[in-house]
C-alpha cells in the first residue's frame, strides 16, 4: 500500500482522468461535459500515489432553487472516483472532506448516488423526489398537432431559444432546479446530446418544448417545459412525441417530469396507467446552512453532474 496524496488537478491530468473514469464507472463516464468547464481544473481534485492517479472528484459550483422563491449557491459533487489499487482504505471520504473545504462560500452540498451509505459518515443525509412516471402509454389526439411542432437534435447551441421557456417553467414552482447560466446549458446540451428536441412556437417565441428519445421499446422523456402562460401548447408536444414513438415501436414510457398539477393532468392522457416513482440518490449536507428542499422538487437528465 502506497500513500495518496491529494492535490488540484493539472492540465497534464486530462488523459488520466479520462481512464480513470472509463474504468470507475458503468457504463464508463466520458470527460465531454467536464471538458465544457473553463475552471474543471479548479474545480477537480486528484489523488495520486506511486503509480499515478488513483481517485479523483469534481466539485462545481451551481446555483438552485429553494423554497419561496429563493436560491442557494450549492457545491455539487460528482465524478468521485477511486482506482481498484486504492479501494477500502478510505480514500473516498478524504477526497469528499478535501473538495467539501474547498466549497468557498456554497450554502450546502449536493450529490447523486447509488451508493448512499460511502457518504453519511462525511454528514450527508439523503432526500427523495416523485422524479419520473412509468409504464404504458397511448397517443393522444390532437389534430394537426404534429405540424406545429419543430423538431431538431439537441446538441452545441441547441438549448438557447427554449432557456427562457425553462426558466419560466421552474421560477417559484419547483426547487432544486437549476438557475442555468451559459455552462449549465452548455452541460444540459452534452448530457442530452443526440435525443430529440421538439418546439412549440407562439408567434416568433418558443412556448414550450420536450426532449426524447427512444431505447429499443422505452421511450423517454429527458426534459420539458412550457410557459406558465401558454399551458396550451403542451398536448401538441406529447402528440408530436407520440407520432415518433408510436413510428419507433415504442411500448412503455419513462417520463421525467416534475409534479406540477398541470404535468400530471397532461401526462394522465399521455400515459394514463404510469405511475410515479420515488428517487431517492440525492443527498445533502450543510455547509453555511442547511438546504431549504419543500416543495416540488426536480432535477432533469441535463441539469446533473
Amino acid at each position: 500500500m502506497s500513500a495518496q496524496a491529494i492535490r488540484a488537478a493539472r492540465a497534464d491530468d486530462e488523459i488520466a482522468l479520462a481512464r480513470l473514469w472509463a474504468a470507475a464507472f458503468t457504463p464508463p463516464l466520458a470527460p465531454d461535459q467536464w471538458l465544457i468547464d473553463e475552471e474543471r481544473l479548479e474545480h477537480t481534485l486528484v489523488a495520486e500515489d506511486e503509480d499515478g492517479l488513483c481517485g479523483s472528484i469534481y466539485g462545481l459550483p451551481k446555483t438552485l432553487r429553494e423554497s419561496e422563491g429563493g436560491t442557494a449557491v450549492v457545491h455539487s459533487i460528482g465524478s468521485v472516483a477511486v482506482a481498484v489499487r486504492a479501494r477500502g482504505q478510505g480514500l473516498a471520504r478524504r477526497l469528499v472532506a478535501a473538495s467539501l473545504q474547498a466549497a468557498g462560500d456554497a450554502d450546502w452540498a449536493l450529490l447523486f448516488t447509488g451508493t448512499p451509505e460511502v457518504y453519511r459518515s462525511s454528514g450527508f443525509e439523503t432526500f427523495s423526489m416523485p422524479r419520473t412516471m412509468t409504464g404504458m402509454w397511448r397517443a393522444p389526439s390532437a389534430a394537426d398537432a404534429d405540424a406545429r411542432v419543430v423538431r431538431a437534435t439537441v446538441g452545441p447551441g441547441s438549448l438557447r431559444d427554449v432557456h427562457e421557456v425553462y426558466e419560466r417553467s421552474r421560477a417559484d414552482r419547483v426547487v432544486l432546479a437549476p438557475v442555468r447560466g451559459d455552462r449549465d446549458v452548455a452541460m444540459a446540451e452534452v448530457r442530452m446530446r443526440g435525443a430529440t428536441l421538439y418546439r412549440r412556437f407562439v408567434g416568433p417565441a418558443v412556448a414550450g418544448y420536450a426532449i426524447a428519445e427512444t431505447r429499443g421499446e422505452l421511450g423517454l422523456l429527458l426534459e420539458s417545459a412550457v410557459r406558465p402562460d401558454a399551458e396550451n401548447v403542451r398536448g401538441d408536444l406529447l402528440s408530436a412525441i407520440a407520432a415518433d414513438w408510436a413510428s419507433a415501436g415504442v411500448r412503455s414510457c419513462e417520463l421525467a417530469v416534475p409534479a406540477l398539477p398541470e404535468e400530471e393532468a397532461a401526462l394522465r392522457t399521455f400515459a394514463p396507467a404510469a405511475v410515479r416513482k420515488e428517487d431517492r440518490t440525492g443527498m445533502t449536507r450543510p455547509l453555511r446552512r442547511a438546504s431549504r428542499l419543500d416543495g416540488i422538487r426536480h432535477f432533469t437528465a441535463g441539469d446533473y453532474f
